[in-house]
């Protein structure tokens, strides 16, 4: 169907994504950043705080999600697999 053959497709650029090494990197390089800047906050800034830990949980958010379109789509394509070899 039209909307498996998608979710293989955003699937397969997720993956293409989550392996570029430029994406890769600013991942790791945000996630780093804002843990550091985190920890060297003074006990204070609660404020700046909250807004470092929104930052590094977004970061994180959207590769974690990349991840889970490229699972789909991997299963999905395991799926039509399954199928074809049956037919």
């Amino acid at each position: 169907s039209m909307d498996k053959e998608k979710q293989i497709r955003q699937g397969k650029r997720a993956e293409q994504l989550l392996n570029d090494p430029l994406l890769k990197t600013a991942f790791e390089d945000l996630l780093e950043i804002y843990k550091q800047e985190i920890f060297n906050t003074k006990f204070t800034e609660s404020e700046q705080r909250t807004y470092l830990w929104v930052a590094y949980n977004l970061v994180d958010k959207i590769r974690g999600h990349l991840q889970s379109v490229m699972m789909s789509g991997k299963l999905t394509q395991d799926e039509l697999d399954q199928l074809n070899k049956r037919s």
